[in-house]
Parts: structure tokens; C-alpha cells; sequence
């Protein structure tokens, strides 16, 4: 299949499509065709320039979509994502070479890279800046808050998390010059709305925004029109945030609040937490975790998803049916596994230290799962593995245990893939294994240097073992002594191809090879 016969099933997969996000459920289920098809991201990158309709809209939302499953691929060692990314790159090239790309599409373009969460072509940002007057002008990519605010005042009552994200779209594709600016420009307004956006802008990525939004705060509570709740859920907030420029501003903030006694107790959540779910790492470490919350009119989900390196990418809490359809309609469910509250709550405080590390605060919605679960004490907490494994098992009940006993934990991780579906999917990165196979020229020795590259992520392998365990103990289960025990092996260093998972990493990961190679037109 063609890259246009792809896109184009894709595309009405997609229009056809109930999900909230089709784009992303229709990325993840053509992922390796997608990634792995030469011309996907040049047909797509016509797209852009072609008339202003729904298709076209679509074909820029699996754009964006395509982009963010990339970068995921790429940072897990994979080869199909950094082949897509380049391929998007060159295509992009071409385009600001030429007339074709007139400021609508410049932008469109842009922000596809923003929402993705990754940096766009130098050469894309070149052309939005020439463009930028023209974007201006038309209404476009206003720079005015007043006026971008204004179109959107129906929801300014309604929904702050909706807004935010709008706003979001605009200041992911601003100059890193203006993004302090307009951050601070909406935190001033005086609409509610606009102070829970500045709470939001302090989670984001980037410093101008967050050192913006913290301006704009003071300058609410110098004008007394903080709501009390916000500034109480402050010094919680600047635990969740870079130790930089932008969190000593929110401190001057707070005491100003706090002067003016604008600041309130945090409340009781209205909603009870009913049930806790959590799910095993999935192969790109992805992990989620979801609270069930009952006690209003209608019921609610929390949602937590974290990944390696990124902490916590996103978060969100749905009210009503629609989020108990979501819970139970998904492919998702069937992953997850019911939990303790305290799981649910470690697990978001070490994913939370994880980001900060890298100074990448928490998806903004964490503030809102907060204030429905009523987590009043999250703090980032770093854990290594070896701090999980003492967190696990104390007392070193697992060490204890007569060797014949260990080895039957560690041989019992060969029925983890029929025990849960998650791990059936664990696999290492194919450009791992490619280079293995290069470098050591015969079949006989891939295998040996394919485990060698993967000595420097024994921890990381540890990691996805014993987070498993967690929620697997948190739930009840006696599993989690055999994820523990596997895990302490690969931290022992003992050879990974005596232990029966990592020998079904290898013989997955090689699976998926021959996958992206038969689409790649190899044998």
C-alpha cells in the first residue's frame, strides 16, 4: 500500500471515527505503517497547503499525531521515528523553498510541531516569523489577548481547561520573546478563568510562559482579585515546578496574597475516590494510572499518564457518563488492574520527581486531579531502582529466599505475556538490534551484542519490573515477587538471556524488525 492509499484509509478511519481524539487512535493503530512508509509525511505535508476543509484538517491532526508517536518511537530506541521526523523535516524544507506555503499553513504547521511537543524545522520558524505580521493581521495568530479571548467568551464560564488548551495551540508557536508576554497578559484579566489558566501556564514547558504566568499572578493578587483557592493551592504548586526565575516571582506572589488574606484552606474534594486502577508499563514505559470518583451528581474519572524521561505527560479529570464509557469503552481497560490509593499516589509523586529532573513540570491537569482527589501532600519524590526495591521489600524477603525459590520467581516471568496483556508487547528498539546485527556480521553473534547495548539500560529494565510490581502489590497480587525478583537479577547483573523475559524482549524485538522490514519492501 502507497503512501497515498495509507493516508487516504487513515483519513476516513478518521472521519468515521466517534473517539474524542480519532488522530491519536488512528496513529497508534497503524503506527508501524505510518512511521515505516516513505512519502507519509510529504503527501501529509501537501495536505497542508491544499484548500481549507475538514480533510485538510484532519490530515494536520495525523500530522501531529504522527509527530508525537515518532518522538516516542525515537527516544525508545526505535528506528522508524527518527526516519519520520527526517523525512517530515526534508519535506518542510521544500516547502518554505517555495510560494506554496502561505502564512495559514506556516502556522498550521507550526503548531502541529508545538502540540506534538517537538521543536519545528528551523526553517519552519524562519518563515512563521516573516509571516507573523500578516498572521496578525488577519486574526490568525493575534497577539492580542484581548481580542483571542474575546472569540472564545463563551466558555471563559465554563471550561478553563478548554481554554488553556486553546490558548495553548496560539503561544506554542509565539516567538520565545513574546510567550512572557501574552502568559502574562491573560494571567491579569480579571475573569476566574483567566486565573486558572495562569496556574496551568506555571506547569508549562516552557520558562518565558511559566516566568509570565507568575507576573501575571502577582499582579492578580496586587489587585486582590485572586481567588482564594488558587493562592492556597500555590505553595503545593511550586513544589511541581523548576527551581527557577518564574517560581521565585510565584513566591513574591503568594506573599503578597497572603498580605491581602486572600488565601483560603484548600477544600475537601467534592468527589469520594472509589476505585484506583493502575496498569503495567507498556513498551515504550508508557504507564496510566486512573481514580474513579463518585459523590457528585455524576461520577468522574482522574487520569494520570506518565512516561520515562517525560514524568508526567498528561492528566486530566472527565466528569459525567462519558468519562465511566471512556474508563470501560477503551482499549486501555483491559491493561489496567485495580489498586491501592496509596500506589496511585507514589507512583504520580515519583513520576513527578522524574520530569522535575529533566525540568519538565507535570501535565497542567495535575492540578485538577489534585484538587478532585484531594492530594494536599504530593510532593516530587525520586526513587532509583534500587530505592523501589527497598520500597518493595524491606525487609529482603527476596533475597532470603533458598536459591531454588528465586529461581522460580525469576523463571515465572515467562508467563508474564500471557498473564498480561501489556507485557506481550515488550520489546526493545529496533535500531538497537539493527546495529547489533551490523556490528557483529554473523547471525551467531547479533544476539550476544544485542544484550551488550542493553547493559547501559539494565536500570531502566529494572525500573519497568518494578513499577510493575507496585501496582501488582498495591492490588494483592502475589506476582509481584516475581517482577521483584527478575528485576533485582538484571540489577545483580546477571546475564539477561538467563532470564526468560528479557529472552522474549530479544526474540519480540526481532519480530518487530522483520515487521518494519517487510514494509519496508525487505525480505
Amino acid at each position: 500500500m502507497g503512501p497515498e492509499e495509507l493516508i487516504r484509509v487513515c483519513l476516513d478511519a478518521m472521519r468515521d471515527s466517534e473517539a474524542i481524539a480519532p488522530a491519536g487512535d488512528v496513529a497508534e493503530t497503524y503506527r508501524s505503517a505510518l512511521l515505516g512508509t516513505e512519502g507519509v509525511a510529504a503527501v501529509l505535508g501537501g495536505h497542508a497547503i491544499g484548500a481549507h476543509d475538514a480533510g485538510r484538517d484532519r490530515s494536520l491532526e495525523l500530522f501531529e499525531a504522527l509527530i508525537r508517536a515518532a518522538l516516542q518511537d525515537e527516544k525508545a530506541g526505535g528506528r522508524l521515528g527518527a526516519q519520520f521526523l527526517d523525512e517530515a523535516a526534508r519535506t518542510v524544507r521544500l516547502l518554505t523553498g517555495t510560494d506554496r506555503l502561505d502564512a495559514p499553513a506556516t502556522h498550521d504547521l507550526a503548531r502541529a510541531y508545538a502540540r506534538a511537543g517537538a521543536e519545528a524545522p528551523p526553517e519552519l520558524v524562519q518563515c512563521l516569523a516573516r509571516h507573523m505580521a500578516e498572521l496578525r493581521k488577519a486574526g490568525t495568530l493575534p497577539l492580542d489577548p484581548d481580542s483571542e479571548i474575546e472569540r472564545m467568551s463563551v466558555v471563559l464560564d465554563l471550561d478553563p481547561h478548554y481554554l488553556h488548551g486553546k490558548l495553548d495551540e496560539r503561544i506554542g508557536v509565539f516567538p520565545e520573546e513574546a510567550r512572557a508576554a501574552f502568559a502574562y497578559e491573560v494571567a491579569c484579566r480579571d475573569e476566574a478563568a483567566c486565573g486558572r489558566i495562569a496556574l496551568y501556564w506555571l506547569m508549562d514547558e516552557s520558562a518565558e510562559v511559566r516566568l509570565g504566568a507568575a507576573d501575571g499572578f502577582r499582579e492578580r493578587a496586587l489587585g486582590g482579585i485572586v481567588d482564594p483557592v488558587s493562592a492556597a493551592m500555590v505553595p503545593l504548586i511550586r513544589n511541581w515546578m523548576p527551581a527557577d526565575a518564574g517560581r521565585t516571582l510565584l513566591d513574591e506572589a503568594l506573599a503578597e496574597a497572603r498580605r491581602r488574606e486572600l488565601v483560603s484552606p484548600l477544600p475537601r474534594p467534592e468527589w469520594r475516590r472509589a476505585e484506583i486502577y493502575g496498569s503495567i508499563p507498556d513498551m515504550w514505559g508508557t504507564q496510566m494510572l486512573r481514580v474513579v470518583l463518585q459523590g457528585r451528581e455524576e461520577p468522574a474519572v482522574a487520569t494520570v499518564v506518565t512516561e520515562p524521561g517525560r514524568g508526567i505527560a498528561q492528566a486530566i479529570v472527565i466528569s459525567g457518563m462519558e468519562a465511566i464509557g471512556e474508563l470501560t469503552g477503551s482499549a486501555s481497560f483491559d491493561a489496567l488492574i485495580e489498586t491501592s490509593w496509596e500506589t496511585f499516589e507514589e507512583q504520580v509523586a515519583v513520576a513527578l520527581a522524574e520530569g522535575l529532573a529533566g525540568e519538565r513540570p507535570p501535565a497542567a491537569g495535575l492540578i485538577d486531579v489534585a484538587l478532585a482527589c484531594g492530594m494536599w501532600e504530593l510532593r516530587p519524590r525520586a526513587m532509583s531502582a534500587g530505592d523501589w526495591l527497598s520500597e518493595l521489600d524491606p525487609t529482603e524477603e527476596i533475597a532470603a529466599l533458598p536459591e531454588p525459590v528465586r529461581e522460580e520467581l525469576i523463571g515465572g516471568s515467562a508467563a508474564w505475556r500471557d498473564e498480561y496483556v501489556v507485557v506481550k508487547g515488550w520489546s526493545e528498539g529496533t535500531a538497537v538490534l539493527q546495529e547489533a546485527m551490523e556490528e557483529a556480521g554473523d547471525a551467531d553473534g547479533v544476539k550476544a551484542r544485542f544484550f551488550a547495548r542493553l547493559e547501559p539500560r539494565r536500570e531502566d529494565w529494572a525500573l519497568r519490573m518494578l513499577r510493575s510490581a507496585h501496582v501488582l502489590k498495591g492490588a494483592g497480587r502475589v506476582d509481584w515477587k516475581s517482577f521483584a525478583a527478575a528485576a533485582k537479577a538484571v540489577l545483580d547483573g546477571r546475564a539477561p538471556e538467563t532470564i526468560p523475559i528479557m529472552e522474549y524482549v530479544w526474540e519480540r524485538t526481532n519480530r518487530v524488525l522483520a515487521k518494519e522490514e517487510l514494509l519496508r519492501g525487505h525480505e
